[in-house]
């Protein structure tokens, strides 16, 4: 496989697993787990997990030393992994405070506009072309992930747009194309695998103090006295993070900040897949149409290839 088509697979499916957390998340929520508390522990999860993966296979992962260790990085790389893992964890906190404010659709609608900011931002900061082929296979993901996404409240007179709801949903999408941007220039020679396990750890240092300011202290124990909330912890620490979080982190390296942006557009597919599998809630033929409008971007962008760049990013080991 070459290194292009391995980006892609490991970025679809780094985005494919990030899609299951709206399901997981839900049924966490049904077993008493607020928000915050979810996203803390799914964050204490996948840190142990890297942790322990990174441990057992020692410096066969490429690094020097068998566990995380950010002194390996340059001076500036080290502060810009802390920036990326800041981003990561505060994305995190600002779209469920927008779920919570407003319709999710409205929320995820805003939250996608930084595939546009990544794909417009890698041209000076990486020197990639907006040729004609990218900037068509944006435009059709973006509709697409429109259809996808309005599809059940079109036509609904409840759909509320809250002015902090939507800024908080944009600050999301910030956080989340400084993240792509931040990574796509890799981490040598620090293992991905590695990097993952800070940019998780770093949403355990901010979603636990808010947790306890939020006055939602009863969610951190609460997993103690309810083993039914384990489930869905280690099934969002896991699935939800560890896994998709090196995937993601590995694929940006290999295909570029832009490509990577566009293709994660497959996340809410999946999420909208997946109510319609296990929660019943039916696609319309809208929703149908957008989701085959994202995945025939994601293959036009794999069928025309990576534009030239001017500076190839470093890339860390795989794993």
């Amino acid at each position: 496989m070459n290194r292009s088509l391995l980006g892609v697979v490991l970025v679809a499916g780094g985005a494919a697993l990030f899609g299951t957390l709206s399901y997981i998340a839900r049924q966490a929520a049904t077993t008493g787990l607020d928000a915050l508390p979810f996203v803390a522990w799914r964050g204490i999860v996948a840190t142990i997990a890297l942790v322990a993966v990174s441990i057992a296979l020692g410096t066969r992962v490429g690094g020097t030393r068998p566990y995380p260790d950010i002194s390996v990085l340059t001076p500036d790389r080290r502060t810009a992994l802390i920036v990326a893992g800041m981003a990561g964890g505060l994305l995190n906190i600002a779209m469920f405070a927008a779920f919570v404010r407003m319709e999710i659709a409205v929320a995820l609608i805003c939250f996608y506009t930084y595939p546009a900011i990544v794909t417009v931002a890698a041209v000076p900061l990486y020197g990639e072309r907006l040729d004609r082929v990218r900037l068509g296979a944006l435009g059709l993901a973006c509709v697409g992930l429109v259809l996808v996404v309005v599809g059940p409240v079109l036509g609904s007179s409840s759909v509320v747009i809250d002015p902090i709801g939507v800024c908080l949903a944009l600050f999301a999408a910030l956080c989340q194309a400084t993240f792509i941007l931040i990574s796509g220039r890799g981490w040598l020679p620090m293992p991905n695998l590695h990097v993952s396990t800070y940019v998780v750890a770093t949403v355990i240092v901010l979603s636990v103090p808010l947790a306890i300011i939020a006055g939602q202290t009863s969610g951190l124990v609460l997993p103690f006295h309810e083993p039914a909330t384990w489930v869905w912890i280690l099934a969002g620490g896991i699935t939800g993070a560890a896994i998709p979080t090196t995937a993601f982190i590995t694929g940006i390296g290999l295909i570029g900040p832009s490509r990577a942006a566009i293709l994660m557009t497959v996340e809410p597919l999946v999420g909208v897949t997946l109510a319609a599998v296990l929660l019943g809630e039916e696609p319309s033929l809208l929703q149908l149409a957008g989701g085959a409008a994202v995945v025939f971007a994601a293959a036009v962008l794999q069928v025309a290839g990576r534009a030239p760049v001017t500076t190839e990013p470093e890339l860390g080991p795989l794993v």
